[in-house]
């Protein structure tokens, strides 16, 4: 059986069998984040559509009274939920000076060295992020605007985060075994794009 041009051998160990259920997870957790930027948009429309027929007549209210505060859960939540799928698809902004600067010799391990670092990073963020939407669920707390309880945008947040961290371990130990770090498929445009 010949194999497309450009195809990677379907992998079957433990390894490869992880990466492709975090690589699934990821793109779960990017189509949420797409669904958030759509509310995000249809959000923002509705802002200017009130703010427009405000000035028509006095009968339309100026704005959504909960538009600012559940944009900003709606971005938030986009932005951590599609951070995981962005990073397997090599799209994230990196400073790669330092890589180019030795010729390629190091890039390796200064890639399992980075790659620790904000694994590392990604997940302190996770837990603290877990344990503050539990500490709001607990303590029943609300949004002083819309009496959101706190723990639904903090979890959605959480929960992002923790596929943000879960598919920068898998980086980590795709590096360390010196397989592919970022899936082709994933890509939708060029980095320079």
């Amino acid at each position: 059986m010949s194999q497309e041009l450009g195809a990677q051998p379907e992998r079957n160990g433990p390894v490869d069998i992880l990466q492709r259920v975090i690589d699934r997870i990821s793109l779960v957790s990017a189509y949420i984040a797409a669904g958030c930027l759509g509310g995000l948009t249809l959000l923002t429309l509705g802002q200017v559509a009130l703010g427009l027929l405000s000035k028509v007549s006095h009968v339309f209210p100026s704005d959504i009274a909960v538009g600012w505060e559940y944009s900003a859960y709606l971005m938030g939540t986009a932005f951590m939920l599609g951070g995981a799928l962005t990073m397997r698809a090599g799209m994230q902004i990196r400073v790669e000076i330092v890589m180019r600067s030795f010729g390629g010799r190091f890039e390796r391990p200064l890639e399992i060295l980075a790659s620790t670092i904000g694994a590392a990073f990604v997940s302190f963020l996770a837990v603290s992020l877990a344990l503050f939407a539990a500490d709001s669920f607990s303590s029943g707390q609300v949004s002083g605007g819309s009496l959101t309880p706190l723990w639904v945008p903090q979890f959605t947040l959480a929960l992002g985060t923790t596929v943000y961290a879960l598919q920068s371990i898998m980086r980590v130990i795709a590096a360390v075994l010196n397989k592919p770090l970022v899936n082709e498929s994933f890509k939708v445009a060029s980095a320079s794009e």
